[in-house]
């Protein structure tokens, strides 16, 4: 007769069984909790410097400053209306933007786009006004600005830190290289952060996402 030696798991051995499967169900609950706490944690921005104080015209006359801006989350971008390089580039993103605002309920009339002219010879009130028009630009959301020439260059490289790509003796004829930066302004004039939408993919969704956590930030203050 065939006798089975085998030996059934004692007592000890079905504790240490069900310790490690408690043990093993608590540490994926406490992961679960954790990851749950963590994306529910608010996205906290860089802070970059504040935007210098600046007021200028924009495409319809109208004064524009950083004290008009304040409440208002804004995307800041250094362009002119005859450039051939990253120009075009620029405004085929900037207007995706405006069409995002138009569409998204969250956004309107809480995110703004203003531009500065690095060729203010050039783009004169008239002109700002045509570009405008032939671009499809909203003047309710999109600021296009101009002032002294000097005041712009210092605005783009000491103010937002962003290349004006050289001296307007080189003029939009030579397709003067300048920086294709797109910089987000908190409601408080501080920069959070720079993007290049026109050159790096993906980087619209991110600033767009950005500008979404930046208005949620200002009216939870």
């Amino acid at each position: 007769m065939h006798v089975d030696t085998m030996e059934k798991p004692g007592k000890g051995t079905e504790g240490l069984l069900g310790w490690l499967s408690w043990s093993l169900l608590a540490v994926g609950i406490l992961a679960v909790v954790a990851y749950a706490a963590a994306w529910e944690q608010p996205r906290v921005l860089p802070r970059h410097g504040e935007v210098p104080a600046f007021e200028l015209d924009d495409q319809e006359g109208v004064k524009v400053s950083r004290e008009s801006l304040r409440g208002k989350v804004w995307v800041g971008t250094f362009m002119f209306t005859s450039c051939r390089n990253a120009c075009p580039g620029m405004a085929a993103e900037l207007l995706k933007i405006q069409k995002t605002i138009r569409n998204e309920g969250g956004l309107a009339g809480k995110l703004r786009l203003v531009s500065f002219s690095l060729d203010p010879a050039r783009d004169t009130p008239l002109q700002l006004a045509q570009y405008s028009s032939q671009q499809g630009i909203d003047s309710g959301c999109w600021s296009f600005l101009r002032g002294g020439r000097g005041e712009i260059i210092r605005l783009c490289e000491q103010g937002f830190t962003l290349s004006a790509g050289g001296s307007q003796g080189a003029g939009a004829e030579a397709g003067v290289l300048h920086s294709d930066r797109f910089a987000l302004v908190d409601a408080k004039g501080i920069i959070r952060g720079y993007y290049r939408p026109s050159s790096v993919p993906g980087d619209l969704e991110k600033l767009l996402d950005a500008a979404r956590v930046l208005i949620e930030e200002n009216q939870q203050e």
